[in-house]
């Protein structure tokens, strides 16, 4: 054994203090799961900038020019999406527990608070949508989160490969469109958590002829 690891010797630990938990846990109302393209261009047209790039995409607003590429979801991929890879996701019994959060088809991602079952308060939740462009042009990439409770705050940063876009903060259900105009190819769409607890339930790419 290397002298510098500590070997493991057996012990009866004591704890005499019993905890009773500080409230009972409730489940999550179901959600909406799916975004249409009629939500994302209201949403591109509500986001600040959204005109601009309208102005410069002028084919967005013409919903016969928007083509299905990928969907994710945590309990389903179609289209070109590839790889779903979700890191440092939380699994609370009987809330979001992992069986929960495949019948949801959602996952959760914890903030603050939760220190007295053993949360370690990371913030540290990722999720990388890995999806093939079928041609180079223009793609709507749309996330759809939940912020949890429904009146509190989350934030976090997307990105399209290694290009940020900024950050995003949120209270309630978003969708977020993000515009991106990507190569023919295999790409990633990122979102890291910053702050706040909240749900992934989807991202959805189109492509924008």
């Amino acid at each position: 054994m290397d002298n510098h690891q500590r070997e493991f010797e057996l012990s009866i630990v004591q704890s005499m203090e019993s905890n009773a938990p500080p409230d009972e846990r409730e489940g999550v109302t179901a959600a909406d799961l799916v975004t249409t393209p009629e939500e994302a261009l209201e949403a591109i047209k509500a986001t600040k900038g959204g005109s601009e790039v309208l102005r410069k995409l002028p084919n967005l607003e013409k919903l016969e020019s928007w083509f299905p590429t990928a969907i994710f979801r945590v309990c389903f991929k179609s289209g070109t999406a590839r790889y779903l890879d979700i890191w440092d996701t939380d699994h609370f019994d009987g809330f979001t527990d992992m069986q929960r959060s495949l019948d949801d088809c959602r996952a959760w991602f914890s903030g603050d608070g939760y220190d007295f079952w053993g949360s370690g308060q990371t913030k540290t939740g990722r999720i990388n949508c890995y999806f093939d462009a079928p041609t180079a042009g223009n793609y709507v990439c749309n996330a759809r989160l939940e912020s949890y409770p429904s009146t509190s705050q989350a934030s976090v940063e997307c990105r399209i490969d290694n290009n940020s876009f900024g950050p995003l903060t949120w209270t309630g259900t978003i969708n977020q469109p993000h515009m991106s105009s990507l190569s023919k190819g295999g790409h990633h769409f990122r979102i890291w958590q910053r702050s706040g607890s909240f749900f992934f339930l989807s991202l959805t790419v189109w492509r924008v002829s």
